[in-house]
């Protein structure tokens, strides 16, 4: 048998494909390939044949390779919350769509809420019903990198902070809201605490304000705590603050992102 227009490059792809599959090919209708010469020749048009082996080995092993099910690695989430009038679970009732990154790919448009008490992702997997409802998933951390809760007013992006990068910024490790990134830094730990009324089980919701102006985040508890951070411009900040009306203790994620704001400028 002669085999025409057989390269170098050929030759080396024609063997690797035979060598992963040395099971006869099928074609769309279920025949066995034939790779007879076709017009009594002896010629084989070898580039046909590759394109075949190709085509086959990514059916057969594509399935086993990819990981476009890796989100679903986690385990089942049970809403131990169901008798609480104050849940843990982040803004529960406003709409939302959800992007997730792990640590090979990105995912848009995910059904994801945020545990606040527990600290993890909570994946809704609307492609299965068990027992006439979504299953839900509590995400592997391992291979989450961070994710993204778009509403309609607000957008927030979190990441995943781990060891040794968490001790570095005197950080817990764990998800933190990225709520500014500018000369200074700001960051968000939304978290809440378990507490007992007329015997039912509640979680009050308390989030953690963290900035950095340089090096280590601290946790600010008030406006001395604050304050302290921007040392010779703490001054001018401190008429910011007062100009703009802003009390500390009431501060939203806003009225901070205007502070740092201001301070960047004045640097």
């Amino acid at each position: 048998m002669k085999i025409k227009g057989l390269t170098p490059t050929l030759k080396s792809l024609l063997i690797l494909c035979l060598l992963l599959s040395p099971l006869p090919l099928k074609s769309q209708n279920s025949n066995l390939l034939n790779v007879k010469p076709l017009n009594g020749s002896g010629n084989i048009n070898i580039s046909s044949i590759i394109d075949s082996q190709t085509e086959y080995l990514k059916n057969s092993y594509f399935k086993k390779i990819e990981t476009a099910n890796e989100i679903v690695n986690g385990k089942e989430y049970v809403s131990y919350y169901v008798q609480s009038q104050q849940k843990p679970l982040l803004f529960l009732k406003k709409k939302r769509t959800a992007t997730l990154f792990t640590t090979s790919r990105r995912y848009n448009n995910l059904d994801l809420q945020y545990d606040t008490f527990l600290d993890e992702v909570i994946f809704t997997d609307t492609t299965k019903t068990i027992n006439y409802s979504f299953p839900k998933i509590a995400l592997n951390k391992d291979i989450v990198e961070g994710f993204s809760l778009y509403f309609e007013d607000d957008s927030m992006h979190f990441k995943y902070l781990r060891m040794p990068q968490c001790s570095e910024k005197n950080l817990k490790e764990g998800f933190y809201e990225v709520a500014y990134q500018g000369k200074s830094q700001y960051c968000i730990k939304h978290v809440s605490h378990y507490f007992m009324r007329e015997g039912m089980h509640e979680y009050q919701y308390s989030p953690e304000n963290y900035i950095s102006t340089g090096g280590n985040f601290y946790k600010i508890t008030g406006k001395g705590s604050l304050l302290k951070l921007f040392r010779e411009k703490s001054g001018e900040v401190k008429k910011f603050i007062h100009m703009s009306r802003i009390r500390i203790r009431e501060a939203d994620k806003g009225q901070y992102i205007s502070i740092l704001k201001f301070y960047d400028s004045l640097n």
